[in-house]
């Protein structure tokens, strides 16, 4: 059963023993209430959801999708290209000359850094064509962490591998023009996935995400967390409020008690799961 800001304001208050609001005003547990929710979704990945968006992805949110350089083909303003590694964004409208953008080659191993004519057309540098912003997909930077990408390949969904930051960079960005499906993803500092190959057409993805909630405001809103995730709430958010008065000692029994909760509720949904009823065991 899914609670309202309502409910949670009434089990704090009931665990400060302030039913009357003579402590605590309604907006200030409010507050304690809604940092609870992400405290909750931070350690429990309560909220995963599977996001839809492309690759690459333009790095400007709600741009469309980006297209690959064509010779003589007409661009408007504000449009993405993507040329080999890089993507550029369109200035000026026009149509495109017949030789692409300068990409790394020789001794240009940097895209312009300064507006540049591709035929009748301007075009700006925006950025690696290998990167993908989390303010661009569509929970933007609700999104808490990406735990498995797919990518659509004709009638396949293919998933990624996962690789740590610096393994991936040692082993599949050492050429700066490895072009092709993509195989593996990396996550970068807080806000940034990063493909590689770097993509060579534009990709359906799927990713698998923990998404943090939207704060309730109105005391008659429906939390998006659902039972068992929202009993630890109150604990925390009782833990915040005694924390704020000082009076230490009482906020870390709350602060246990949610802890016991959380643990209770990870281990209440994960016990009745058989991972294949027809496996046979030697």
């Amino acid at each position: 059963m899914a609670q309202t800001l309502q409910g949670y304001v009434t089990a704090t208050q009931r665990l400060l023993h302030d039913a009357n609001a003579n402590f605590y005003t309604v907006p200030q547990l409010t507050d304690y209430i809604n940092t609870a929710r992400e405290r909750m979704v931070r350690d429990s990945g309560a909220l995963r959801t599977i996001q839809v968006s492309t690759a690459p992805l333009a790095p400007e949110p709600g741009a469309a999708a980006p297209i690959f350089w064509s010779s003589g083909a007409t661009v408007t303003a504000n449009q993405y290209i993507v040329s080999n590694i890089y993507m550029y964004v369109v200035l000026q409208a026009g149509t495109l000359g017949t030789q692409a953008p300068p990409y790394p080659a020789g001794s240009a191993n940097y895209p312009p850094s300064t507006p540049f004519l591709n035929g009748t057309a301007t075009l700006q540098y925006a950025g690696p064509s290998e990167v993908i912003n989390w303010n661009c997909l569509p929970y933007e930077l609700q999104t808490l962490d990406i735990i498995n990408v797919n990518l659509y390949w004709g009638n396949t969904r293919i998933p990624l591998r996962y690789l740590p930051w610096t393994q991936f960079n040692a082993e599949l960005r050492f050429w700066q023009n490895y072009i092709g499906r993509p195989i593996a993803f990396s996550v970068y500092g807080q806000q940034q996935i990063f493909l590689s190959p770097v993509p060579d057409q534009v990709y359906t993805i799927e990713l698998d995400t923990i998404v943090l909630p939207a704060p309730l405001v109105a005391l008659t809103e429906t939390d998006d967390i659902n039972d068992p995730f929202t009993t630890p709430i109150p604990f925390y958010a009782a833990y915040l409020a005694k924390y704020y008065e000082q009076s230490y000692g009482e906020a870390e029994i709350y602060k246990q008690e949610y802890i016991k909760h959380v643990q209770a509720v990870l281990v209440s949904i994960n016990t009745r799961r058989m991972p294949n009823p027809y496996s046979v065991t030697y």
